[in-house]
């Protein structure tokens, strides 16, 4: 039924769980599995900073995290803390532990074909434009991710790329 599918991958608890369907799927019909991330711009940095302890990355990412907290609680509302100030290497980190966390799950539940893209921009353009790129036919993706209030009064991603998307789509909560 599906010979690629594409799994945006974020770290937050419905990504999480997408994968773990795309991961199901992808073997049931030895499919190609995309796994992409998109630079986490627009991500709350409170959520960051969590997901870093979590991750075991603070050594790598914490002092820059530490930096931003302090720099935020000062500069804006709590509530619409985002990463601005936080330097693109911060986000590569995570992004690279994310994609390689989730390439090996995938690898190690038996799917064979998978690739992965780390990405910067817009997250739903991004995520339509790799599904475009890859020849997808199936995109499952969480459908909430670590993106902030915002992100309620814009639209989430998973619902843009649902809207806009020329293949089937799963949104996983």
């Amino acid at each position: 039924m599906f010979k690629s599918i594409l799994c945006p991958i974020d770290g937050s608890d419905h990504a999480n769980k997408a994968l773990t369907i795309a991961v199901d799927l992808a073997k049931k019909y030895e499919a190609r599995l995309v796994l992409v991330h998109v630079l986490l711009r627009n991500a709350n940095s409170s959520e960051l900073k969590r997901f870093a302890e979590i991750e075991g990355l603070t050594r790598k990412v914490g002092p820059e995290m530490s930096r931003l907290m302090g720099v935020d609680s000062r500069a804006e509302i709590a509530l619409l803390r985002n990463t601005k100030g936080i330097s693109t290497g911060v986000l590569v980190d995570i992004a690279e532990h994310l994609i390689g966390a989730s390439e090996m799950e995938a690898r190690n539940s038996g799917v064979r074909d998978v690739s992965t893209a780390v990405l910067d921009g817009d997250p739903a353009r991004r995520i339509l434009e790799c599904a475009e790129q890859e020849d997808t036919d199936c995109i499952v993706m969480g459908s909430r991710g670590l993106s902030d209030i915002r992100a309620l009064m814009l639209g989430s991603v998973s619902q843009k790329v649902s809207n806009a998307a020329t293949c089937t789509c799963i949104a996983v909560k």
